[in-house]
């Protein structure tokens, strides 16, 4: 097999080196093409009972109760890693 001379090796790193940015290039194309896409297709719509929704929400939310706790004994055993 023949070696490549200074010159080849470098135009050949060159077209290396186009081929790399046009790859990238199409993938970042093509991942912004599919984003569209997808958020052209599940675009979502508003209504009035999004509206009456919230503020039934933000009501519900102050009468919250809080959360239960339970009490224990404190003899629970833990393990991690090892054998």
């Amino acid at each position: 097999m023949n070696s490549l001379t200074p010159t080849q090796r470098d135009r050949g790193l060159q077209r290396l080196r186009r081929l790399t940015f046009a790859a990238a290039a199409g993938a970042s194309v093509a991942v912004v093409g599919v984003s569209y896409v997808a958020a052209a297709s599940y675009a979502g719509k508003a209504s009035s009972a999004s509206s009456q929704s919230s503020t039934t929400t933000s009501d519900s939310l102050a009468t919250a109760t809080a959360a239960p706790t339970t009490a224990g004994n404190g003899s629970g055993t833990v393990t991690s890693g090892g054998s």
